[in-house]
């Protein structure tokens, strides 16, 4: 659905938001359209002498009663309209951050995460805007200015109202061409934050990198360069109403300029009397507001429009990695057992029709450790990418538990594999809540059993905090293997049919590695497990071992069957066996450090290498 369809449609939601601010700034304004004329039949009775003591103060409780209902509409027309604002706003941002989840991963490769935070808080900031103080600007600017030059003729004169609203006449005029350079203008202006948004992200993300590679005085010099292009894109904005709003000013100031001479030029004759005179010149000022609600107003709903055109974009992003009714077969929670077929299977990436994968042929039975190995780019990511249903495949050419992968909900897919990154991306937490990110409800025991069993369990109760202990933001609080174990802790508690290790023991000692392997071996004998790694002390355990190269299977079989055949995987063998005897000779240094092989919370490291005695 559209935003403009949806701003609609939620507009019609709070509509009773909308009948009570509205009804109540028509009270407002009606009470305000009295006082002029209340004030000329003062200044005429004064004048004249028509007015005794009990008219005086008749008038004066008139004048007490609009004030108070002034006072009571102003209150209520901005509970109505401005609180219905910021439900639409929540709304919105609701519906987009929703959009957001259901979004490809190809779309979040292709756009910067400064530009995705923009929508979600400028352009829906715009969009508030739009549906609150706009819709008081749009009725001032037009309904209310409506009743007053209706007043104006009917209460004193028309050729006296004619000539004065000459000048104003120009204010429409000026607004057209005004709201397409604003426009135009506001979304030259959105893109630069967003850009200046995503320049800030990525430097508080990689902060270690620039301090590592002393390039902070270049991020400095980046960022006032954006910066300087955020603030010219707002003053390009700013110019515009700058130039605007004086002008109306000036075309106002001359009304109010005709009024006085030439209203007062009647008075002088006796067209009009004197309290026609001060009802007149009491109707030009409630003008003033209408008319600078003018400017105010084309700023606004330009603004709101281009943002809804912005948002629109993403809106009307396709989904297309999603459930197709029609296809569905299966409709369980998980799949029935962790066996896994690959036939024939060819990807090319949908974003630029790079060939990922080739020729895929692979048959993992339930219960099977299947290992992966390949270079850097080989295809093993993409592999797991695709199980994950992060891509659409054909049909029948991949199934799980014996289903064509894609009649099976993507739920079910993504609950039947217990995934480790290799980011290991932790959320800003507590070590708990990060262990139980993927279970709706979980038990201390729960969590406390993962933990063993990815052999963090030590570590985490040396924490300050234990389990309860905030992690930061991505796990900054935490070394490597804390943030990969707890990881993996995250995967094993779910207990799903098939597990898959992307590159996830790299982090750790090898003293470490052996402990976890050995526990997934004791707990998940009979499940299916995915181990993607480049250390070969890590696969060779395993059922079934595959070589990727460039996309396709290169070599299959066993440790000692693939050793005997003297390809690939035999040269990375005897590679890593090489690299390992240069590792052991006698370091010059040593670093003292506990069992983990790293630095973290709780590992009572001393903090930098003594050299050996």
């Amino acid at each position: 659905m559209k935003p403009k369809s949806l701003l609609v449609e939620y507009m019609l939601k709070y509509k009773l938001g909308y009948i009570f601010g509205i009804t109540f700034l028509v009270i407002t304004n009606l009470g305000q359209m009295y006082i002029p004329k209340i004030t000329g039949e003062l200044t005429d009775g004064l004048t004249y002498g028509t007015l005794d003591l009990a008219g005086v103060q008749r008038i004066t409780l008139i004048f007490i009663a609009i004030a108070c209902t002034i006072f009571i509409g102003r209150i209520c027309w901005r509970i109505g309209l401005i609180k219905t604002s910021r439900k639409i706003e929540r709304d919105l941002r609701e519906i987009l951050f929703s959009k957001y989840l259901r979004l490809d991963v190809t779309y979040f490769n292709a756009h910067k995460t400064g530009e995705l935070m923009a929508y979600a808080i400028n352009d829906i900031g715009a969009v508030k805007q739009m549906t609150g103080m706009g819709i008081v600007l749009l009725y001032d600017a037009f309904i209310l200015s409506g009743m007053v030059i209706y007043n104006m003729f009917q209460e004193v004169n028309i050729e006296l109202t004619l000539i004065t609203l000459i000048p104003m006449s120009l204010i429409a005029i000026t607004g057209i061409f005004v709201r397409k350079v604003i426009r135009t203008r506001f979304i030259v202006k959105q893109k630069a934050f967003a850009q200046l948004t995503d320049i800030v992200q990525e430097s508080f993300s990689g902060i270690k990198v620039i301090k590592a590679f002393v390039r902070e005085k270049y991020h400095i010099e980046e960022f006032e360069k954006q910066t300087q292009r955020n603030f010219d894109a707002n003053i390009s904005v700013f110019k515009v109403m700058a130039i605007m709003q004086p002008a109306m000013g000036l075309l106002v100031g001359a009304s109010m300029l005709i009024a006085i001479g030439y209203g007062g030029y009647l008075t002088i004759i006796e067209t009009i009397t004197v309290g026609d005179f001060v009802t007149f010149n009491g109707y030009i000022w409630l003008l003033v507001w209408p008319m600078a609600a003018i400017g105010q107003a084309i700023n606004v709903y330009t603004q709101g429009s281009a943002a809804i055109k912005r948002l629109e974009e993403v809106m009307e992003v396709p989904e297309i990695v999603q459930d197709h009714e029609e296809d569905i077969v299966d409709e369980s929670e998980l799949i029935e057992d962790g066996s896994i077929s690959i036939k024939d299977f060819t990807f090319n990436f949908p974003d630029n029709d790079k060939v990922g994968l080739k020729n895929i042929n692979l048959e993992v039975e339930d219960g099977t450790t299947l290992a992966i190995l390949g270079r850097t780019g080989s295809g093993k990511s993409t592999l797991v990418n695709i199980l994950l249903r992060f891509y659409n495949v054909d049909q029948d050419k991949i199934h799980l538990g014996g289903t064509d992968i894609m009649k099976l909900r993507l739920r079910t897919v993504r609950h039947s594999i217990a995934y480790v990154p290799q980011d290991n991306y932790l959320f800003s937490a507590s070590v708990k809540d990060n262990i139980g990110f993927g279970l709706n409800k979980f038990t201390t025991e729960q969590i406390e059993e993962a933990a063993k069993r990815a052999n963090v369990h030590n570590n985490i109760i040396n924490f300050q905090d234990q389990y309860d202990t905030m992690v930061g933001e991505k796990g900054t609080m935490l070394s490597g293997g804390q943030k990969q174990r707890i990881s993996i802790a995250r995967a094993l508690v779910l207990k799903a049919p098939i597990l898959i290790l992307d590159d996830s023991l790299s982090a750790v000692d090898t003293h470490t590695e052996e402990t976890i392997l050995a526990n997934l071996k004791a707990i998940r004998a009979n499940k299916t497990n995915i181990i993607i790694a480049h250390r070969i002390s890590t696969v060779r355990q395993a059922d079934k071992i595959i070589v990727l190269d460039k996309g396709q299977i290169a070599e299959e079989g066993t440790h000692e069957s693939l050793l005997a055949k003297q390809g690939l995987y035999y040269e990375m063998y005897e590679q890593q066996k090489l690299e390992g005897r240069k590792a052991n000779k006698k370091p010059k240094f040593k670093v003292n450090i506990d069992g983990d092989g790293e630095y973290g919370l709780g590992s009572g490291v001393e903090r930098g290498p003594y050299r050996e005695k």
